[in-house]
């Protein structure tokens, strides 16, 4: 079943008459602003399915969730291929297992969201433009480079980054005639990045649609921690200790370090001067990649350290296996309580923001309330998750006193007289 965000980005830039609404240009409910949603949309991703929306029909979560998951997939092998060639076989493998079994990239790379397809193009590009010395001197892998950055972009735009490091390299080494050879490259890329979410950040802009800023303390450590193995903290220790002997034995490769500096120099930013409402560490998933490049050249020095990326790789699988097919919110079962109300001829009310996750399973059949006052008019009242107004949600319990739950991580419960 879809989690919140995957529904909002469903209901409103998916499952939608026009396929220009995967580029946010509009939302589904009138009672939704479309500066609340916006943000919301990962352009590459809902392009993608509504194609299939489009073709088929369908809203099966399975059919959404391949092209997110063959992305994941794609990033592993890609990863552990180059690794193989850079470090060795043994080296490459590890690499790989520690980007498939990496809780952060399996838990996002199975969703409807942008997260793999970022990490996938973001690699892929990123091996064309270290493949030789003088890289992509064909006007071809010039060009498949280029819309591999923008790609990436427009599936999540953080990863912005890896073009920012790309450029960065270039102007390190003081490689002019490169430089000049791949700015065709980068303005294809900015091309395709600013078309797929240029109207989103206008949207954003001209509307109020970033929230107000917020620190989070705690950022830095969860950026380390969930890049390396976070939550299981077997594979984290584990991991972690490998990483530190892969900086040690990468400790002369200035590129890499200018990379790392750039990732770092763009977290601490972020995290002190913007300070966005919403910042996770998933959206630096495009990471994993070289979190990899470091175990692998830890590997590389020291064989010793394969049984012990392989052993994290088997203590992240089995951290996840309890709540992997665990539903995040019970969207299914809700969407049947609308249609069994509206059958029953019953008023049943949705607390304002539940519609824009309940609306990917149950488009209509449900009143959206917004003030105690109009509780009085309702039969029943659905909660569907915990972004709504939450003295309204207990003033809704005082009044309606009997209540159901639909299980799920975050259970719906639903309030009856």
């Amino acid at each position: 079943m879809f989690g919140y965000d995957s529904a909002v980005t469903f209901a409103n830039f998916i499952a939608t008459p026009s396929l220009l609404d995967a580029f946010a240009v509009s939302t589904q409910q009138p009672t939704i602003p479309l500066a609340q949603i916006a943000g919301n949309d990962h352009v590459l991703v809902s392009l993608i399915s509504h194609l299939v929306y489009s073709l088929t029909g369908t809203r099966s979560e399975v059919v959404y969730r391949f092209v997110p998951a063959l992305a994941a997939g794609g990033a592993v092998g890609v990863t552990a291929t180059a690794l193989a060639e850079r470090f060795g076989l043994v080296a490459g493998l590890c690499a790989g297992l520690f980007v498939a079994m990496n809780p952060m990239c399996v838990e996002n790379g199975r969703d409807l969201r942008g997260y793999s397809l970022a990490a996938l193009c973001g690699v892929l590009a990123t091996v064309l433009f270290l493949g030789s010395p003088s890289p992509l001197r064909s006007k071809r892998l010039l060009a498949l480079y280029g819309a591999l950055l923008g790609l990436a972009i427009a599936a999540h735009v953080f990863a912005g980054l890896v073009l920012v490091a790309h450029v960065l390299w270039v102007l390190v080494r003081r490689s002019w005639p490169d430089f000049r050879r791949l700015v065709p490259a980068w303005i294809l890329a900015a091309v395709i990045a600013i078309a797929a979410n240029g109207y989103i950040l206008w949207v954003d802009v001209t509307q109020h649609g970033f929230l107000p800023k917020q620190f989070d303390p705690t950022f830095p450590r969860d950026l380390v921690l969930y890049l390396l193995g976070a939550p299981s903290l077997l594979a984290l220790g584990l991991w972690l200790s490998t990483a530190g002997l892969g900086l040690w034995a990468l400790r002369k490769e200035r590129l890499f370090w200018v990379g790392l500096g750039l990732a770092a120099a763009v977290a601490a930013l972020l995290w002190l001067v913007v300070q966005p409402y919403y910042l996770y560490p998933r959206f630096f998933i495009f990471l994993i990649p070289g979190c990899a490049y470091v175990l692998a050249a830890a590997v590389q020095r020291w064989k010793v350290l394969a049984p012990v990326v392989a052993l994290g790789a088997v203590a992240a699988g089995i951290a996840q296996l309890p709540n992997y097919t665990a539903d995040p919110l019970a969207l299914r079962q809700a969407a049947q309580e609308v249609a069994a109300a509206d059958g029953a001829g019953k008023r049943l009310c949705l607390i304002h923001s539940d519609e824009q996750v309940l609306g990917a399973y149950a488009p209509k059949g449900f009143t959206v309330i917004s003030s105690a006052d109009q509780l009085g008019s309702c039969d029943e009242v659905l909660i569907v998750s915990w972004a709504i107004d939450i003295p309204l949600r207990d003033e809704a319990a005082r009044q309606f006193p009997h209540a159901r739950q639909f299980p799920a991580v975050y259970p719906t419960v639903v309030l009856e007289r």
